[in-house]
């Protein structure tokens, strides 16, 4: 029976000194934390885990100095070990309230917002964490708040994108005949098609310049607008494909260019005018004839005028 007495006597003893040497370490830490050497305060909360393991202050103040040393993810192991064997409220406000802080350090405002809101609802008086959650959820919104920007000049910048290259698309003409290529390259059934080949000789439509092979070229048939290019009989195929245009059962090859027809009748003004011309210019015969017809109108009105002169002076004579 004494034996046993002084083996727990002897135990207790040690215990004892164990907790002296841990508070001992623990108070060297704090010192070194103030002093901002971090690293330091570390190495002693070390040493005095190993002399009290269970040490609340010593885990909780290791937690902290890996914090300030930014061993973000060190830290936040150290704090949800603490965190999951916890039951005091005011404690466990402590350890989320830091658990938040050590999401926000890494940018994870989400996972923050929950932990504050846990230490919260553990220690619903604490000023400091409900500023940090406010704070972090001012955060969150401008966060979603930029991302939508983003997103929004994101999608401008494609659909600009797009924009371009289908506008370079319907800009591009290979064969220099004023339809684009991609109207080109369009089927029967108005489906893209890079290999449409209309007079099937081995070139595609966007690549031939006559594309039916009808003798006249594709920009003659293209008509006003070769964007939306002529479709004369109105059959469904562009000129340009048709090997009878007008479906007159005379194929186009055939008949005598519309080309041809608009020189002649640009030419015919110009005949028209070289002829009107002599008829404008007075010719010498017609300017001597005329000037005699003037003499001669100009004699009879004087010999007219002497002839009432005379009749004048004879009558006034009688009167006398």
């Amino acid at each position: 029976m004494r034996y046993f007495i002084v083996t727990i006597l002897l135990a207790l003893s040690f215990t004892a000194l164990h907790a002296q040497q841990e508070r001992k370490l623990i108070r060297e830490g704090n010192a070194h934390f103030n002093d901002e050497n971090y690293l330091e305060s570390e190495i002693e909360y070390r040493k005095a885990l190993d002399k009290k393991q269970e040490s609340y202050e010593g885990q909780f103040n290791l937690g902290d100095a890996l914090f300030k040393q930014e061993k973000y993810d060190e830290a936040l192991s150290q704090f949800q070990a603490l965190a999951g064997t916890e039951k005091d409220p005011q404690r466990l406000g402590s350890l989320y309230h830091n658990i938040g802080n050590t999401y926000m350090a890494t940018g994870k405002i989400k996972e923050a917002i929950e932990a504050y809101k846990t230490s919260l609802r553990n220690n619903p008086t604490d000023n400091d964490t409900r500023y940090n959650l406010i704070a972090a959820q001012k955060m969150l919104q401008q966060q979603q708040q930029d991302q939508q920007n983003q997103d929004q000049q994101n999608q401008d910048q494609q659909n600009q994108d797009q924009q371009q290259n289908q506008d370079q698309q319907q800009q591009q003409d290979s064969d220099n005949d004023g339809i684009p290529d991609k109207k080109e390259q369009e089927n029967q059934q108005g489906q893209q098609d890079k290999n449409q080949d209309t007079d099937k000789d081995g070139i595609p439509d966007y690549k031939d310049s006559d594309s039916d092979n009808d003798g006249r070229p594709d920009k003659q048939e293209a008509g006003q607008d070769p964007n939306n290019p002529q479709d004369t009989d109105k059959d469904g195929i562009p000129d340009y494909r048709d090997l009878d245009s007008d479906n007159d059962g005379t194929p186009d090859k055939d008949e005598p260019q519309e080309q041809n027809q608009d020189q002649n009748q640009q030419q015919q003004p110009n005949q028209q005018q070289q002829q009107q011309q002599p008829q404008d210019q007075m010719s010498q015969e017609d300017a001597q004839r005329l000037l005699n017809a003037i003499q001669q109108d100009e004699d009879a009105l004087r010999k007219k005028l002497e002839k009432a002169k005379a009749a004048q002076q004879t009558k006034t004579e009688k009167n006398w």
